[in-house]
C-alpha cells in the first residue's frame, strides 16, 4: 500500500518545518509506504526554499512549484495530480488540520470507505453552508474542510472532471462513492496570518452555487415574473382610477418605476452574466495552474 500526503503551500515558511516535524511521528505510525507532495503555491516568501531542503533530505518528499499563484483550489489539484498513493490525503499547511487524524482515516479506508472526510465537532453550522445545500443539487457535510483521504478510484473519477471554477468540496460530494466522517477540533494556526480572505471565501461561495445549481438562474425568472404582475396591476390600478376620476401624481411613480424596473433588469444581467463569464472560462481551455519547478519527479506515478 503506497499514501500519499498532499499539502498546498502559500507563504507557509513559518508552518512548513513544524508540520514535517509532526507529520513524521505519523508516517512511521501507518503500516505503508508515505509520501508527501507539497504544493507551493507561489509563495512570496521561504516558503519554496524550506520545501526544497527538506526534499533534500527526505526523499519521500514531492515539491511542486506552480508558476504563480493560481488560488487553493488549483494548488490542491495539483497535488492530487501529482501523487501516486493508492489512497490520497489533503490538508491544508497551517497544522489547523491535525496530522495525527490520519492513521484514523487510513483506518477507516481499510474498512472500506473510499472516502474519508473530516468535519469540525462542537459548532453550529455556518450560514455559507446552510445557504450551498439549500441552492446546490449535491449536500456538503456541514463544517466539513478540505482535509480528507481518498481512494485511487475516487482520485481518477475527480481527475475527469476538468472544470475551472473549482469548489473541491462539491465535486468530492457529486462523486458519491462510500464515505465517512470523523470529527475533529480544528485549532489555531500555528504561525502566520490566515490567507483566506473574506473576498476568497464569498468567492468560493459564489462558485459553488453557480457550478452546481441553476437555481439563481429560475431566481431571475421569477424576480422578472414578479415585476411584471406588480407593473400589470399597476396599470390597472392607474386606468381605474383615471376613469374613476382620481388624481395620481405621475413623476413619483414614474421615478419609482423606472428605478424598480432598472434594479431588476440589473440584478437579471447580473446573474446571466456570472453564468457567461463562467462559459467564457471554460472555453478558453487554459490550463489549472502551470508548473514551474518540481523536485523529486521520478517518484511520481500518475
Amino acid at each position: 500500500m503506497r499514501l500519499s500526503i498532499v499539502i498546498p503551500c502559500f507563504n507557509e515558511a513559518e508552518n512548513v518545518d513544524q508540520l514535517y516535524k509532526q507529520l513524521q511521528p505519523v508516517a512511521d505510525e501507518i503500516d505503508s509506504e508515505v509520501e508527501f507532495v507539497f504544493v507551493d503555491d507561489g509563495s512570496m516568501d521561504t516558503t519554496f526554499e524550506q520545501l526544497k531542503a527538506l526534499a533534500d533530505k527526505d526523499k519521500r518528499i514531492q515539491v511542486i512549484s506552480l508558476s504563480r499563484n493560481f488560488g487553493h483550489q488549483a494548488a490542491l489539484t495539483a497535488g492530487i495530480d501529482h501523487a501516486g498513493g493508492d489512497a490520497v490525503v489533503f490538508m491544508d499547511a497551517d497544522l489547523q488540520h491535525p496530522p495525527q487524524l490520519i492513521p484514523r482515516f487510513v483506518e477507516k479506508w481499510q474498512q472500506g470507505y473510499d472516502l474519508v472526510y473530516a468535519h469540525r465537532e462542537g459548532v453550529k453550522p455556518r450560514l455559507g453552508y446552510r445557504i450551498i445545500n439549500t441552492l446546490m443539487k449535491v449536500r456538503v457535510p456541514a463544517e466539513s474542510a478540505d482535509f480528507k483521504l481518498m481512494d485511487r478510484r475516487v482520485v481518477q473519477a475527480f481527475r475527469q472532471m476538468p472544470e475551472r471554477s473549482r469548489f473541491i468540496r462539491g465535486m468530492i460530494s457529486w462523486l458519491g462513492f462510500k464515505q465517512i466522517g470523523i470529527g475533529y477540533q480544528q485549532a489555531q494556526r500555528f504561525a502566520g496570518r490566515r490567507t483566506y480572505t473574506v473576498r476568497q471565501t464569498a468567492k468560493m461561495a459564489l462558485d459553488a452555487i453557480l457550478a452546481f445549481s441553476t437555481i439563481p438562474l429560475r431566481m431571475a425568472s421569477v424576480l422578472g415574473l414578479v415585476t411584471l404582475l406588480a407593473g400589470l396591476a399597476y396599470a390597472v390600478y392607474i386606468i381605474y382610477a383615471k376613469f374613476a376620476g382620481w388624481s395620481v401624481t405621475g413623476w413619483t411613480a414614474l421615478i419609482l418605476t423606472v428605478l424598480i424596473l432598472g434594479g431588476v433588469q440589473l440584478i437579471c444581467l447580473g446573474v446571466i452574466a456570472e453564468y457567461i463569464g463562467r462559459i467564457f472560462e471554460e472555453v478558453k481551455n487554459r490550463p489549472l495552474y502551470v508548473v514551474r519547478e518540481h523536485i523529486g519527479k521520478n517518484q511520481s506515478k500518475q
